[in-house]
């Protein structure tokens, strides 16, 4: 099911095609996640759609500690590894994808196990270790009245992989380090309707 568009109200968005009748956002930051507390290296298949989450917590985002903004509270991490199922009916209107991330302090997102935006953490493909840190510090704008960053995914990956019926977007956010007094993730992805529906 996709709901119709909230979250532009307020977020600044480039249109790059012609072809857009409307925007539509498929996850919220307040959406019910299953999550995991980096304290050890998850399981490698964590990322993909048939992956066995009943053992991980589940909690509403923005899941983290800190900064006054979090629906769910977790202990103070290096890492944070996130999952949400989102349904599509038709996929053959899409025609962009873009992904908002608010974050604190690093992040790498991926649909449907192959990855689609990346900030402040390794080189694009790497999978960094469940305690690997952030390359610098980056503070969470939202809380402070500011608006997240935008990934813009590429089209050719957005067309080869998100399927009819179920998704999963998933993501591991890294803290500059353990002893780090917040960590943030507050996501949202939305898609580039081509029909009026």
């Amino acid at each position: 099911m996709i709901r119709f568009l909230i979250v532009f109200f307020f977020f600044p968005l480039f249109v790059f095609s012609q072809n857009i009748d409307h925007w539509e956002t498929v996850v919220f930051e307040n959406d019910i996640w299953k999550y995991f507390e980096g304290t050890y290296e998850p399981d490698t298949n964590w990322r993909k759609l048939g992956f066995n989450d009943a053992a991980w917590q589940q909690g509403q985002g923005g899941i983290g500690y800190g900064d006054g903004d979090d629906n769910t509270i977790i202990s103070n991490v290096s890492s944070l590894y996130l999952r949400h199922i989102f349904n599509i009916i038709d996929t053959s209107d899409i025609v962009e994808a873009v992904l908002h991330v608010d974050y604190d302090d690093a992040f790498v997102a991926y649909l449907n196990d192959v990855e689609i935006a990346r900030a402040n953490i390794g080189s694009v493909g790497d999978h960094p270790t469940f305690n690997q840190g952030s390359i610098s510090l980056h503070e969470a704008q939202m809380y402070q009245g500011g608006n997240p960053d935008q990934f813009i995914i590429n089209t050719q990956v957005l067309k080869n992989t998100i399927l009819p019926g179920n998704n999963i977007l998933s993501l591991q956010v890294h803290n500059d380090n353990v002893s780090s007094t917040d960590l943030s993730p507050r996501i949202f992805l939305s898609l580039a309707i081509s029909n009026t529906s």
